[in-house]
């Protein structure tokens, strides 16, 4: 293979300090930076959905995406966090005659990292990881990755290979986005990696101590580390009638698969829940011209999580898009009446509906683990390596209650950027390299045209501070705790979510008062927490 020649990218002093640039190199696209001096080259393309990295926040070497805050280090390309999974393209950098010229590194450090795993295969360890979503997959890569030299074998009680799960209540349900487009990855990055999937194993029960897991199909298999993922199982609403062909729950692939076969017959949903899957499956549907009603007893739509600013906005977004919201109500039973159902309200409304989809939760799937004695209300604690009661058990994702690294409260959350981050860091502790887990939690949703970020954890805030222009849609609330900061979510203002997931890692306090103050420069009180470090 010839050597990538040296081509133009922008006049040297044209980049400034710590500002990231964008430039377009024939058909790709280029990230300039300077920091200390120094100018780095990488692909200026976020690997996870494509946004453009130039409008990202870099602090120190690494550089945070601006969509879902995957994190890259400037000086190789290389992923610090997911939910990106691949590392940008690196190019050498030189300067001539005042000119900054690239070229292409031609080491390929993913393809080294396959050549690793597959040169290492001394297989005398196993290691086993039950559940292939965001958790599982992510562990598997990372393990291989970075060196891990036994078996892993990751397995799921599905037909599908590691895909995005987040997207089914998205882009998947409008139908524009085709089945292939889903995937994590291509099955030969898993045989190339010798990745092994199982794929319809059901696991049934565990011996602790044997090391034995048991499938639903009578056989066994033994393990050295293991690591739970098993996510969660969607609870289906407690109400007669949810036997009417036309009544779906939403969490797999299949899942999806059956409703959108049951959409092309259907012209009037109704939606049951108010939160991130109701939501969502609510804002695809009427991308695709349904009649759409959501039923929810919130009277604000995810008030509990984004408070009654955010949650308004919401609300007001569906009605403006057409949705018919029935808040502060709950069904009560589905009638059928011939090909249709009529759903009945708590308020004695009827509504007719072709299609029904339940999104009202999900609880962790340790049913397998119910006499180990490793669970506890309902789900398995772990300490801050993600490691069970038992030392060669791990847990991460849904299933998981996780310490804060920073005031020690126990919290279990249910996204994937935080499962798949959980995912790498019990890989690397089932690897021996052990250190508390401190990410801020984070997640997204996008309904029509609203996006609205959140990071942090506050599981009851007392007060909700509000920065910006709330009527512009360009602001952040605050959520407090007893006068400390402990969340942050907003629409419109994604580098300071960002600055704000920072500052929550770094166990720093923003006074109310200073919240509120738009003269507070977020990223100088970062910057003067670490000096002081």
């Amino acid at each position: 293979m010839g050597e990538e020649k040296w081509e133009e990218a922008m006049k040297e002093e044209e980049l400034k300090e710590n500002v990231p640039v964008s430039v377009k190199i024939g058909k790709r696209t280029v990230l300039l930076i300077r920091t200390n001096g120094r100018i780095y080259a990488i692909g200026g393309k976020c690997s996870h959905y494509g946004a453009s990295l130039n409008n990202g926040i870099l602090l120190d070497h690494v550089l945070t995406c601006p969509w879902h805050n995957a994190r890259f280090d400037i000086t190789s390309g290389a992923v610090k966090s997911p939910p990106a999974a691949d590392d940008l393209a690196q190019y050498e950098v030189k300067v001539e005659n005042g000119m900054i010229m690239v070229r292409k590194v031609a080491f390929d450090m993913a393809q080294a990292a396959s050549d690793k795993g597959k040169k290492a295969q001394k297989k005398e360890k196993i290691c086993i990881i039950v559940g292939a979503g965001a958790a599982g997959s992510s562990a598997a890569s990372t393990m291989r990755k970075e060196g891990f030299d036994g078996r892993i074998i990751l397995l799921t009680e599905e037909e599908e290979f590691p895909y995005d799960r987040p997207n089914l209540s998205k882009d998947f349900l409008t139908g524009e986005v085709k089945r292939e487009w889903m995937s994590l990855k291509p099955e030969s990055f898993y045989s190339d990696m010798e990745i092994e999937i199982l794929r319809n194993y059901k696991v049934i029960g565990i011996e602790v101590k044997e090391k034995k897991l048991t499938f639903a199909h009578e056989t066994q298999m033994r393990y050295d580390k293991l690591l739970v993922a098993t996510g969660g199982i969607p609870r289906t609403p407690s109400l007669p009638g949810t036997d009417y062909e036309g009544f779906f729950l939403l969490r797999s692939f299949a899942d999806a698969e059956s409703i959108l076969s049951f959409l092309e017959r259907s012209e009037c949903a109704v939606i049951i829940g108010g939160g991130f899957i109701g939501l969502e499956a609510a804002s695809a549907l009427k991308k695709r011209g349904l009649e759409v009603h959501l039923v929810a007893p919130e009277r604000v739509p995810m008030g509990r999580i984004f408070g009654a600013t955010i949650g308004s906005r919401i609300r007001t977004e569906h009605e403006k898009n057409g949705v018919h919201l029935h808040l502060g109500t709950t069904p009560k039973e589905i009638l059928k009446n011939g090909r249709r159902a009529k759903v009945v309200l708590s308020d004695q409304n009827r509504i007719d509906a072709d299609i029904i989809i339940a999104g009202i939760g999900v609880v962790p799937a340790v049913g397998f683990l119910e006499n180990s004695g490793l669970v506890q209300d309902g789900a398995i604690p772990v300490n801050g390596f993600l490691q069970s009661g038992n030392e060669d058990l791990f847990a991460a994702g849904d299933v998981a209650t996780v310490p804060d690294s920073i005031t020690g409260e126990k919290r279990r959350i249910e996204h994937w950027v935080e499962a798949l981050r959980q995912g790498q860091h019990a890989a690397r502790s089932m690897m021996g390299r052990k250190s508390d887990y401190s990410e801020v939690p984070f997640f997204w949703t996008h309904q029509y045209d609203l996006n609205v970020r959140y990071v942090g954890y506050s599981n009851s805030p007392d007060q909700v501070m509000e920065r910006g222009d709330v009527e512009g849609d360009n602001f952040v609330c605050g959520f407090y705790e007893m006068g400390r900061l402990k969340a942050a979510a907003g629409i419109g203002r994604d580098g300071e979510i960002i600055l704000l997931g920072e500052v929550l890692k770094a166990g720093i306090n923003i006074t109310q008062e200073r919240f509120v103050d738009e003269g507070t420069d977020l990223r100088a009180v970062l910057m003067k927490s670490r000096e002081h470090d």
